[in-house]
């Protein structure tokens, strides 16, 4: 495996070769998660609406690892950019480390909390069976998860992304033969329903980390001698960027719990519907979050190499292509958002409310994606607070006390108006900050 030098070249195909193959490995699990969800709305309107409760705690833990791999990725692209090799190969041992030894604590903790955890967050008793069903098998898989996903971000920090897209690519595409044969007990194996989608994740990620860990090491990506040389320096240097953008994927879940909460309020059926929406969304979108993964390293080792105008025009590329995608996407889901959400469940209320946040939020695609592209540069630029800023400012002061005015005035679709408002407003606020920060010229 070699590293590509991402401060050569044209800006444009660069960016382009280390997206296509996160754009790959990140929509194959999309689509995945996607027809996943088809799978269990088969199996009825309320193991739809119990894998929905799980969705914000799910994605609570997925950003703490999140923020690791971000702050890995910004000092390694940085230290490759300065031609620092040992320097990477410290900082990717001990990325690894640092994410397996919290996400193991962190998953106990979660496991061991699933009853007081959703019963607070509305779930009805009947509801926590399936609930259980899930985490049980998720919970205890999660740290596979999040090795692969640092491990990915090591690699492409390196300027090497070919490998991660095909591993998660082929790991996807295992963990949907196994759905259907898990779920619904296929050739002789036990129906298992909700514990059978978990387990197929369960099984794909043994695979997916494997095989990643095993190209980092033999890559030279990491140190296998004296691991622990130098660990506490590592830790500190990673989350000085990792803390805050932690704090900044968390802002996200945190504030989804609370919306979850409101949602359910409308009963199951309006969870159940708001679940499809959301799936349906991160389809739309998975090209925008490839993206700023992919904006990232390439931002990191061109400000590392001393090369501003190169930063300027890879960031103007990508706010150019969000508000393209924007529109791309909304108009088909604006159009037919019914009919996509009726393959995934035939509940007349489901496919309303799904239908409705379709044909609102999307239009807002583009203006999030700047969002994204702004707070992925400033974590690379080694300046994680205005991204911590920016995404406190959008949950706290602007979502959710607009979501509790809408839902009071308007019921469940004030909610989603006002998703749409936040990502508005601040998609702008966040460009004009980037650009007053780094680039007062005009970028």
């Amino acid at each position: 495996m070699s590293s590509r030098d991402l401060t050569q070249g044209p800006v444009g195909p660069s960016l382009f070769k280390l997206t296509a193959p996160m754009m790959v490995g990140v929509s194959s699990n999309i689509l995945v998660s996607m027809l996943e969800i088809g799978f269990i709305g088969q199996l009825g309107t309320r193991p739809l609406a119990a894998i929905t409760f799980t969705f914000p705690v799910v994605m609570i833990l997925s950003s703490i690892a999140l923020g690791i791999g971000i702050g890995t990725s910004s000092v390694i692209s940085r230290s490759v950019g300065a031609g620092n090799r040992e320097d990477v190969q410290r900082l990717g041992t001990h990325s690894i480390m640092l994410v397996v030894g919290s996400m193991i604590v962190l998953s106990a903790l979660g496991w061991a909390t699933i009853d007081i955890v959703f019963s607070a967050l509305g779930a009805k008793p009947y509801l926590l069976p399936q609930i259980h069903d899930y985490l049980d098998i998720y919970y205890p898989s999660m740290f596979l998860f999040t090795v692969t996903m640092v491990a990915g971000n090591i690699m492409r920090a390196s300027g090497s992304a070919n490998i991660p897209g095909v591993v998660l690519t082929l790991g996807a595409l295992f963990n949907l033969v196994l759905d259907p044969i898990l779920i619904f007990g296929w050739f002789g194996v036990p129906r298992l329903e909700l514990a059978g989608a978990a387990l197929a994740s369960a099984i794909s990620r043994v695979g997916t980390a494997s095989v990643l860990l095993y190209f980092v090491v033999n890559g030279g990506l990491v140190n296998t001698h004296n691991i622990a040389e130098q660990f506490f320096d590592s830790a500190r240097r990673i989350l000085h960027i990792g803390l805050p953008a932690m704090a900044t994927q968390l802002i996200g879940p945190v504030s989804a719990t609370v919306i979850t909460r409101l949602l359910a309020g409308h009963g199951e059926v309006v969870i159940a519907g708001f679940g499809v929406a959301i799936r349906i969304e991160s389809v739309a979108v998975m090209l925008l979050f490839a993206l700023s993964g992919s904006i990232g390293p390439f931002v990191g080792q061109n400000w590392g190499a001393k090369e501003p105008d190169r930063v300027r025009l890879g960031i103007k590329a990508t706010y150019q292509f969000c508000l393209l995608w924007g529109l791309v996407a909304a108009l088909p889901l604006f159009l037919f958002g019914a009919t996509i959400a009726s393959w995934v469940d035939s509940s007349e209320e489901v496919i309303k409310t799904a239908a409705f946040y379709l044909a609102v939020v999307p239009w807002t695609y583009g203006l999030w994606g700047i969002l994204m592209m702004t707070s992925a540069s400033f974590n690379a630029l080694g300046k994680p607070l205005p991204s911590t800023v920016l995404s406190f400012s959008r949950m706290f002061i602007l979502y959710i006390p607009l979501a509790l005015v809408l839902d009071n005035t308007l019921g469940y679709e004030g909610i989603f108006i006002a998703t749409a408002i936040s990502n508005a407003i601040m998609g702008v606020l966040g460009f004009l900050w980037f650009r007053q920060r780094f680039f007062p010229g005009g970028i």
